[in-house]
């Protein structure tokens, strides 16, 4: 019989959910399959448990079943069938099956008593490092954080789709295509036609070198949405203050200079464009956090409580070679590729674009033309790896002020897209009013 073992005394667990499982699992249930995919062996809560749990794996993988017989010949091979309980003690769990049409059932008992443990575990580190008076407390909040959007994440992964599932949701996907339903515009119609807008989940790198327009291409973005679509957008800000930026917003949107705003120099015809640009502008929702010390973790959680109460549609980073992680990490490239990481499994958590902006290597300096290329990313290549869209900014007329077919004009290279094709667009580019344009509609340069 099952007998209970000290360790199951004090933490939340189900026996009865562990025994049912793998009792289960040996004679073979519906869901199976479901389950072996899905379950850990970390998530039992006795060590037997998770001995027999993890010879099973193995043996599916080697021989697509594992009943009693062939668990026991396995387990006495390697030695472990006494750690596992004894011959008598397998046996006994397929006798103790009632039922096993619900192994889904047994398998969110075991997870959600193993997530239990975690956050006692959790929590109990936390208390007892908090009254140690050791480290920053910041540190120590940003580390909870981050534990606690772990466990998050974790749960988030337990979802099994079927097929059938899975086909449904492409053919709804393809009929809001056909009604027009896009992503996030960014405003600029050639971009959105080969994006076709910024997907929800989608991590999108705005790169590029310093004064090709990295954050005014950023901010153009959430204006539109916030302003135009109605957009409920997030700008985390590692560089500027709010005010900063609500001042570069508000330049763009009444198309005046940027540099007459900060210097109090404006005739009548520029005040009256400011005040109406204010008008539209007060009331868009774009929600600016410029905390300082912001680093990928508070910035998760900071964005998941956001979202929760505005549910956002876009969030913009600036920029990301600003951002640590908040924790402790062996290098630079490792935290930068952790940092990336961190991004992307937030834009799938939230279900939302995450547009973020990086910085490009000298190399372009030294490169004739000095185009940039995605092998430019600065720090790491795990930014090139986990981005659904690279764009890459480039402005001829920074390199070549003396050409005049080049002034007033920015190159967006669609260096990766996930989900379509590559390509370049032209735009016009403003830098005294802080905004990019499409060719088509605007005069350039300098208007």
């Amino acid at each position: 019989m099952v007998e209970d073992s000290k360790e199951a005394i004090t933490l939340p667990h189900s026996l009865d959910a562990e025994v049912s499982l793998l009792g289960s699992l040996m004679l073979g249930g519906a869901n199976s399959h479901s389950v072996m995919g899905s379950v850990k062996g970390d998530e039992f809560y006795l060590s037997r448990h998770r001995i027999i749990y993890d010879e099973m794996l193995q043996l599916w993988a080697d021989e697509g079943v594992a009943d009693a017989v062939m668990l026991i010949d396995r387990l006495r091979a390697s030695g472990r069938l006494d750690q596992a309980g004894g011959e008598e003690y397998l046996v006994d769990l397929t006798s103790r099956v009632q039922t096993s049409s619900n192994l889904l059932e047994y398998a969110r008992i075991i997870q959600e008593a193993s997530q239990r443990r975690r956050v006692i575990g959790m929590c109990q580190d936390l208390e007892t490092r908090a009254r140690s008076g050791s480290g920053k407390v910041r540190d120590l909040i940003d580390e909870a954080g981050g534990q606690v959007l772990a466990l998050a994440e974790d749960d988030s992964k337990q979802g099994i789709h079927t097929m059938h599932e899975s086909l449904d949701k492409v053919i709804q996907n393809i009929e809001e295509w056909e009604k027009g339903s896009v992503g996030v515009l960014t405003g600029f119609k050639e971009l959105d036609e080969l994006t076709n807008g910024l997907q929800p989940t989608d991590l999108v790198v705005v790169a590029g070198r310093p004064a090709m327009g990295k954050t005014t291409f950023a901010l153009n973005v959430a204006r539109h949405a916030g302003l135009v679509n109605k957009v409920p957008v997030a700008i985390f800000s590692l560089e500027m203050g709010y005010d900063q930026i609500a001042m570069n917003l508000l330049s763009a949107a009444a198309h005046v200079s940027a540099t007459k705003m900060r210097k109090a120099k404006l005739n009548d015809m520029e005040w009256s464009q400011i005040i109406q640009g204010v008008d539209r502008m007060r009331e868009a929702p774009i929600y600016i956090d410029d905390s300082p010390g912001l680093n990928a973790l508070s910035i998760r959680a900071r964005a998941r409580r956001l979202h929760h109460q505005k549910k956002l549609g876009l969030i913009v980073v600036d920029y990301l070679q600003l951002l640590e992680m908040g924790g402790r990490v062996e290098n630079r490239q490792q935290e930068i590729s952790q940092i990336s990481r961190a991004m992307k499994q937030l834009a799938r958590e939230l279900q939302v674009p995450i547009l973020t902006i990086s910085q490009l290597s000298r190399a372009v300096e030294s490169r004739d033309g000095n185009k940039p290329r995605m092998s430019d990313l600065r720090e790491s290549g795990a930014i090139e790896q986990d981005a659904d869209v690279i764009m890459l900014l480039y402005r001829k007329e920074y390199y070549s002020p003396d050409d005049e077919d080049a002034k007033g004009k920015a190159e967006v290279i669609v260096a990766k897209q996930r989900k379509g094709r590559t390509g370049s667009i032209e735009l016009a580019f403003h830098a005294d009013q802080l905004r990019f344009g499409d060719l088509a509609y605007e005069s350039f340069p300098g208007s």
